[in-house]
């Protein structure tokens, strides 16, 4: 995780979280949205970036649209990549795991913590 760069992200991080809708027009994000990316970064963590972005492209028993999350990381990533999966494939076989990883939890950090930004709201 680089700091400075968790920091640029926060105000890129607010508008996306808008603009995938995971935050709503009135400005409420559903509070379970926080722990999908909490469970994404253990994702992470815990297995391969490969296999948690697999895993949060599909629906799975959760009610959210997981996906936003991915594509509003994706948005994050300063190459702006139209399908996050294929650009973290393309990197690994250009041996820059290391750096697209880092690129990836930091645009997941920043999202957390724009999340706090709006007020948080109990799902429906």
């Amino acid at each position: 995780m680089n700091k400075r760069k968790v920091d640029e992200l926060i105000p890129q991080a607010y508008v996306v979280l808008k603009s995938v809708k995971i935050a709503s027009s009135d400005d409420k994000v559903d509070k379970k949205w926080r722990g999908q990316i909490s469970s994404f970064g253990a994702s992470v963590a815990t297995g391969s970036l490969l296999s948690a972005i697999a895993f949060f492209n599909a629906q799975g028993g959760s009610d959210l649209d997981r996906k936003l999350l991915i594509d509003a990381i994706g948005k994050l990533i300063e190459s702006k990549p139209e399908n996050l999966f294929k650009y973290v494939c393309t990197c690994i076989n250009n041996h820059n795991e290391r750096k697209v990883k880092e690129e990836v939890i930091n645009a997941a950090i920043a999202l957390k913590l724009a999340m706090n930004l709006y007020d948080l709201r109990k799902g429906d």
